[in-house]
């Protein structure tokens, strides 16, 4: 039986009131070293980073953030020495479990170690075209095998129906100078995220063995009051085991649900043996969904 991948550490660059715009990289970074500190562990120690951030700093989309980010925080960045792989990887509000998927069955295979998830929103374009997508954020989880058989994550699903592709789309034109961020979002757009959550949470509770009695805490990208109001009916568990920061903590797309999870395991410190389940929704349109032990 293989080790499962725990969370070593969360970092989190949370939204809020800025007097100067700081962009998209300089959140990852943040949440970065807030994430290598709660993890107690060096830059070193990390053989693979993933970037799963949407927007970018005016627009640059080459080379990889990922590749700024590794150098801000000082991983391995000589040529002597350890080595760190990093890319991006952009998937919308799925990202980062996209990410962690990913780097979860690297670390199950023997390489790296060590491995952290970054993602960060924040782009300079104020004069985007349908609204900024959302507020300015950055989170970073930190990932290694468990020690313990029982604790981390298990099964990961992910669900596409590209039929309803253009109900969200975040796109830049290149008609104007340096570029335009454009933002189009359906109104019916939760409520087709919706009609996914329920298939893609019996997909991941089917593929882990598990009923829905028992999972104790569903962590959800923070979409809306109302989206999160609804979610307990579609995805047929008790509204008083989803968590619901949606008063203080706004959809902020990639970065949400594990801005989420720190934020839950911060008021309500995880339990050895408790069963969470993350969920995320994105564009695409896609639904991914994670069962996690403590």
């Amino acid at each position: 039986m293989k080790r499962r991948v725990r969370i070593a550490g969360l970092g989190a660059s949370l939204p809020g009131l800025r007097l100067l715009h700081r962009g998209s990289r300089a959140r990852a970074v943040e949440a970065g070293r807030r994430c290598l500190a709660a993890a107690r562990r060096r830059p070193a120690e990390v053989g693979l980073l993933i970037h799963a951030g949407v927007t970018r700093d005016h627009h640059v989309c080459e080379p990889a953030n990922a590749v700024f980010i590794q150098h801000r925080l000082g991983i391995n960045v000589e040529f002597q020495g350890a080595r760190t792989l990093s890319f991006d990887l952009v998937n919308g509000g799925c990202g980062m479990l996209d990410a962690a998927h990913i780097v979860c069955a690297l670390l199950q295979e023997g390489e790296p170690r060590c491995g952290m998830v970054t993602a960060s929103e924040g782009n300079a374009d104020w004069r985007a075209k349908g609204g900024r997508p959302c507020p300015d954020s950055g989170a970073a989880v930190l990932l290694e095998l468990a020690p313990r058989v029982q604790t981390g994550f298990g099964s990961f699903a992910f669900l596409l129906r590209s039929e309803h592709a253009d109900m969200d789309v975040t796109l830049v034109s290149l008609a104007e100078a340096r570029g335009r961020l454009q933002v189009q979002r359906d109104p019916g757009l939760e409520e087709r995220w919706l009609e996914m959550a329920g298939p893609v949470v019996d997909d991941v509770l089917a593929r882990d063995g598990l009923d829905r009695g028992q999972v104790d805490r569903v962590v959800a990208a923070q979409i809306s009051s109302g989206f999160l109001a609804r979610l307990p009916q579609a995805i047929a568990l008790p509204t008083e085991r989803i968590a619901n920061f949606s008063g203080d903590l706004p959809a902020t797309l990639s970065t949400s649900v594990f801005l989420a999870l720190q934020r839950e395991w911060t008021l309500r410190p995880p339990v050895a043996g408790q069963i969470v389940l993350l969920l995320a929704f994105g564009s695409g349109l896609a639904a991914a969904a994670a069962v996690y032990r403590c």
